[in-house]
């Protein structure tokens, strides 16, 4: 795979800024109407940034305070280092959550089976969503989706970057296998609703993951590229089906992935992550989901053996994200949007659709502060 120019990038921001007036916009007026008026653009630009803790922190250092101190990131993503047992988790998220002015995303992988990062705290682990979709039974997927919520709610989570939207259409796709629900899109999108709805039941919010789907890739996009070979037709009638069913069931987030789609002339051969076309024209207008728009990790390799770090934050939110997930460098990726709202690359409109979604889904599992 070639790297990519940063001509491709210049372009890609020319793409991007032309529709900018036209992105669609939560309305309703709220808490977060509110303290949208009352936060400093610095803030708003904060918010758009959800970073991880440095490796192995299970407290709130020095080094954790300063940073957010500096950056106001809407939320953390927690990993398996973070976690020693349920009080250290519960002490930690609640101290993270006592620095913060508004309330935080506290998120974590908990998919189940290979991917689960709290399950090893309580008695009985969750199975692998192939298995639950083997059974073909969605009241399964719904309780398991309660359980997992319910462990996360006691530990101070309220996030969760799950379900597997992915079908496992690609027999030598070992990064997603049996993480996904089936090999056929109607079994996975039944499974994908069904969990959806179990985890707002217990108040977690569901991030569906990986548009616009990483099931029949060969590549392994913490590590390359993803390719997506397929065209419009079958994206139509396969990939597209679960998350559609998640959209209409209310997910919170949508995760999308560092995957090209060389079939797509419209995507310029840019990474979804990247792509106006995919996040805007496809996922915003023709799915119709007006959630969260959560760019998969921007630390992966897929993106950083080819993009800069300025590159990557600038071009994955004037394709169209919301939250930008774990850029490398954190108080780099917050300079870079505050320059590039200074040099006119977007404006605060833009800004506002973001931060208005961002602030209306924290809505959900928490009392903002008068």
């Amino acid at each position: 795979m070639t790297s990519y120019t940063f001509l491709r990038l210049k372009a890609l921001v020319f793409i991007v800024l032309i529709p900018i007036l036209a992105f669609g916009t939560p309305t309703d007026n709220s808490q977060s109407d509110y303290w949208l008026s009352k936060m400093t653009v610095e803030e708003k630009i904060g918010q758009l940034l959800m970073i991880r803790l440095h490796w192995n922190a299970k407290e709130v250092d020095a080094k954790t305070k300063e940073l957010l101190k500096d950056v106001p990131v809407c939320g953390i993503a927690l990993f398996r280092d973070n976690m020693e047992n349920t009080g250290q988790i519960q002490k930690l998220t609640k101290d993270l959550q006592s620095l913060a002015r508004l309330p935080l995303f506290i998120a974590i992988d908990e998919e189940g089976g290979r991917v689960s990062r709290v399950g090893k705290f309580f008695d009985k682990p969750t199975p692998p969503a192939y298995e639950i979709g083997k059974k073909g039974d969605t009241a399964i997927a719904s309780a398991t989706a309660r359980i997992i919520a319910k462990r996360l709610t006691q530990l101070g989570i309220n996030m969760n970057f799950a379900p597997i939207a992915d079908i496992w259409s690609n027999p030598v796709n070992t990064v997603i296998g049996n993480r996904a629900f089936g090999k056929e899109p109607d079994i996975v999108g039944e499974m994908v609703e069904a969990t959806v709805r179990g985890f707002a039941s217990e108040g977690v919010l569901s991030v569906t993951k990986h548009f616009p789907g990483h099931g029949d890739t060969k590549e392994d996009s913490h590590n390359q590229l993803a390719i997506y070979p397929h065209g419009h037709e079958r994206f139509n009638q396969i990939e597209a089906l679960p998350f559609i069913k998640a959209s209409k069931a209310g997910t919170d987030g949508i995760m999308v992935g560092h995957i090209i789609t060389p079939a797509f002339k419209e995507s310029d051969n840019l990474p979804v992550t990247f792509s106006n076309f995919w996040l805007q024209n496809i996922l915003r207008r023709e799915i119709g989901f007006d959630g969260l728009i959560i760019t998969d990790g921007l630390d992966m390799r897929a993106l950083t053996d080819n993009y800069t770090a300025a590159q990557i934050i600038i071009g994955t939110f004037l394709a169209g994200a919301d939250i930008l997930l774990m850029p490398i460098n954190p108080k780099v990726a917050y300079q870079a949007l505050l320059d590039g709202y200074k040099s006119g690359l977007f404006d605060e409109n833009r800004l506002n659709q973001s931060v208005r979604r961002i602030l209306k889904a924290k809505e959900k599992f928490s009392i903002f502060p008068l």
